[in-house]
């Protein structure tokens, strides 16, 4: 029995280390990074020794970095990059040839890098490039005090290169295919209404068999924006602003698209949607020809917003203008349903006004929460992120114990280009068993490939023109391929750095020791993941998203209880309760990271549990700005807030049941049946409980969607 299990995971890690990405290769990308690589080559003869060799590894490590987003949230990055490395290059040049130091030092850099992984979706890639770039000083001492400050300053040069290339000269738009699809679901939608509003304009009942075709065209839009956006996440250890704001938008489009359904389903009843109007043809005839202009006008915000969501730049924010009030004026119950129309719609209009700036998005009344959280300084605090069951400090420990240890047996071995071992360690070492055996799995295999390539190549090309086209070829491949699979990334990679390192030691049979190089450092990478906090094989993802949606059920909670007190204003009181959100909402993203890597089924299937975490974390900023009502002049009494309070309370105890045993949750409550503080009793109060309820709604809806797929 233990074998065959042994056999099977073997089996499924080879699967799924050889498994190809459903998306395209990023050759745009190859392009500009194999630019960003070699232009500094090209300047060899008027730099200073090795100045064009640390500034090439500068671009590289920029160009791989750049993962799309607000250019200035990309600058910032890539210039924090560059000074990162600069500061490690630098620290490693001063220690290189001295074992004991650089042992000691060694450590502490690992284990600095490696706690970087608690800064959300570029923290895992900032700190192996850091380390990356350290090491590689590290093992080539200096021969001049100068040359240290030749290093850092050069390395700083290849960063805002890269930055430069990247963000002014040949920006990418990797949320393209994205963008894509998502606005399609609202085309599909404004499409669907417009059928539907042809018969409805003569007078005429709706037909929903003549409709068919444009219902399926819909899900089958809004399927393929889930597959896109769970693609879109396999690349990335969090998710970003623009990742998440495409999600509600999805999300968005979703809850539009049930809503148009309902609406013109009431409206085909007319005993049921037409019993407050006179009971005549004419009537009914008149209803539907208002009908049919609120969805014309639906139709036209919608395709809009699809313009707008495909757009590159924030356009101007799309007004919703329905007569709501005529319809209203015909049937109550179509008027509640549109009105519900028109909150989603202006939801959508106010995400994609600021989609590209990504600048905060106000909150106005009736509007679903779709602004960024407030910064979590939980995040990056050292008491969160040093805590004894922290997934961050037990990876940062294991890289520091691993990486100290392939720098101490190069240097007691002097093994001829050690730090091949040291920074294959680095890059196989993930924070969970699985993930490293792959891509291990990957790396060892791909650089035997790639050594071999390479060693063919060095016997044919010596001259540097030809090496520096060879080089440019490689770095354009690994990097268009590696949206694929990091296979083919180190099947490229491996010619490049070979024929970059042989150029300029002259040493053409570097390839092999590439390959034995790579082989110890993956085994050392294997050996820290077995032994140093192994991570558990078996998926604890519904227990801690559960503790997550609990940990916001207390604040909640807590936070109602707060603004309901009129003799109390101390928000420092819901301190504990937030950071308890925060500390389970991280565990639950690094797990479902793992979840990432080892899954077997359609990355559609995931959306369902991407959407969970992020109405997580964005029910906890809307739970903050709720409290900041007890600051307020006018409150509202706990009487008012108590039906609010306890159907919150057991909407969220049953979705974290429901996640954690995987039973469909209870029905979500019908609108209106839950008693809400009034507008009377304070405007500010009104729109954020409002808007908490509708945060909610779209939660339970993505809990019962994960449910039935794991269920199927």
């Amino acid at each position: 029995m233990f074998r065959r299990g042994i056999a099977r995971r073997t089996l499924h890690d080879v699967r799924t280390a050889s498994e190809l990405a459903h998306v395209r290769p990023a050759y745009a990308g190859g392009i500009r990074a194999a630019i960003a690589t070699v232009t500094p080559l090209l300047l060899v003869s008027v730099l200073p020794p090795g100045a064009a060799t640390w500034a090439s590894l500068a671009g590289l490590n920029g160009a791989l970095i750049d993962r799309g987003g607000p250019y200035r949230l990309r600058a910032r990055t890539m210039a924090a990059l560059a000074a990162s490395s600069a500061l490690a290059v630098m620290l490693g040049s001063i220690v290189a040839g001295h074992l004991v130091l650089s042992v000691i030092v060694t450590f502490a850099v690992a284990l600095a890098c490696g706690l970087a992984r608690a800064w959300i979706d570029v923290g895992p890639g900032f700190g192996i490039t850091t380390l990356v770039t350290y090491a590689i000083a590290l093992a080539i001492p200096v021969t001049t005090g100068e040359a240290i400050y030749v290093r850092g300053a050069f390395i700083l040069a290849g960063g805002m290169w890269a930055m430069i290339l990247a963000i002014f000269l040949w920006p990418l738009r990797p949320y393209r295919p994205v963008r894509l699809r998502v606005a399609e679901c609202y085309r599909a939608i404004a499409r669907y209404a417009e059928a539907a509003a042809v018969p409805l304009a003569d007078g005429e009942p709706y037909d929903p068999w003549q409709a068919r075709s444009y219902l399926v065209a819909v899900r089958a839009a809004i399927e393929a924006a889930r597959a896109s956006l769970a693609l879109s996440r396999r690349g990335r250890a969090a998710e970003s602003g623009r990742g998440e704001r495409l999600l509600v938008l999805h999300e968005v489009s979703d809850q539009l698209f049930a809503h148009v359904i309902a609406l013109l389903e009431e409206g085909d009843a007319p005993s049921d949607a037409l019993s407050d109007a006179p009971s005549s043809s004419g009537a009914a005839a008149g209803t539907r020809r208002t009908l049919a202009a609120v969805l014309t006008g639906i139709a036209a915000t919608l395709r809009a917003i699809a313009d707008a969501v495909e757009s590159e730049v924030d356009l101007a924010r799309i007004p919703v203008e329905w007569p709501v009030d005529a319809l209203r004026a015909c049937s109550r119950s179509l008027g509640e349903i549109v009105q519900r129309i028109a909150d989603y719609a202006a939801t959508a209009s106010a995400i994609i006004a600021s989609l590209n700036s990504g600048d905060p998005i106000p909150a106005e009344l009736g509007n679903i929460d779709v602004a960024e959280p407030p910064p979590e300084p939980v995040l990056f605090s050292l008491a969160a992120v040093l805590r004894p069951s922290s997934v961050v400090l037990h990876h940062a420990l294991r890289v520091a114990i691993v990486t100290t240890t392939a720098v101490l047996l190069t240097g007691v071995l002097q093994l001829n280009h050690g730090y091949w071992v040291t920074l294959t360690a680095v890059v196989i070492l993930q924070p969970f068993a699985a993930t490293t055996r792959q891509k291990a799995l990957q790396r060892v295999i791909g650089t035997i490939l790639g050594g071999m390539v390479a060693a063919g190549l060095s016997a044919l090309f010596h001259s540097p023109i030809a090496v520096l086209v060879l080089v440019a070829i490689f770095t354009m491949l690994c990097v268009a391929l590696l949206p694929l699979n990091y296979g083919a990334y180190a099947v490229f990679g491996t010619p490049a750095f070979v024929l970059l390192a042989e150029a300029s030691a002259g040493d053409w049979h570097l390839a092999r020791l590439r390959i034995l190089n790579t082989l110890l450092g993956g085994a050392l990478a294997l050996v820290g993941a077995q032994l140093l906090w192994p991570g558990e094989e078996r998926n604890r993802l519904p227990e801690l998203a559960a503790a997550a949606i609990r940990a916001n059920r207390e604040f909640l909670q807590r936070a109602i209880a707060l603004v309901a007190d009129r003799g109390s204003g101390d928000l420092g009181i819901l301190r504990d309760a937030r950071r308890g959100v925060a500390v389970a909402a991280l565990d639950a993203e690094d797990s479902f990271q793992r979840l990432v890597s080892e899954h077997r089924g359609p990355p559609e299937s995931l959306e369902p549990m991407m959407a969970i975490l992020v109405y997580t974390r964005r029910l906890a900023g809307s739970t903050a700005a709720f409290a900041l009502s007890a600051t307020g002049a006018t409150r509202p009494s706990e009487a008012s807030l108590a039906p609010f309070a306890h159907a919150s309370s057991e909407v969220l105890e049953d979705l974290a049941q429901s996640v954690l045993t995987g039973s469909a949750p209870r029905p979500f409550p019908a609108a209106g049946s839950i008693p809400m503080p009034g507008a009377g009793q304070g405007q500010v109060v009104h729109q954020r409980v409002t808007r908490l309820a509708r945060q909610l709604a779209l939660m339970h809806d993505a809990v019962d969607r994960w449910v039935r797929l794991q269920s199927a």
